[in-house]
């Protein structure tokens, strides 16, 4: 799990059976800086979080978890992050 920051929103006409009411994000990873740590990823979205909010992302199996019957998902927005506090 890491952070990202919600950069835009992703349409797709056409979308496979499942994926229809799902909102899809265009997230940009991020340190604990809160810099860039490597390219955009989609993911979508449980959070219903607006553009420029900074959210929790998860990758792989555990990101189709939520989904019930389970979704070919690679990255997922979890949760809202308000607050963190790191100390390296």
């Amino acid at each position: 799990m890491y952070l990202a920051r919600i950069i835009g929103h992703v349409e797709a006409r056409i979308r496979l059976p499942g994926f229809q009411a799902q909102r899809l994000l265009l997230l940009q990873p991020l340190d604990f800086q809160e810099q860039p740590i490597r390219w955009s990823i989609i993911a979508l979205d449980l959070t219903g979080a607006a553009v420029g909010s900074l959210v929790a992302v998860e990758e792989g199996r555990e990101a189709a978890n939520p989904y019930d019957p389970v979704l070919p998902v690679d990255a997922c927005a979890v949760a809202v992050v308000d607050s963190y506090r790191y100390q390296p």
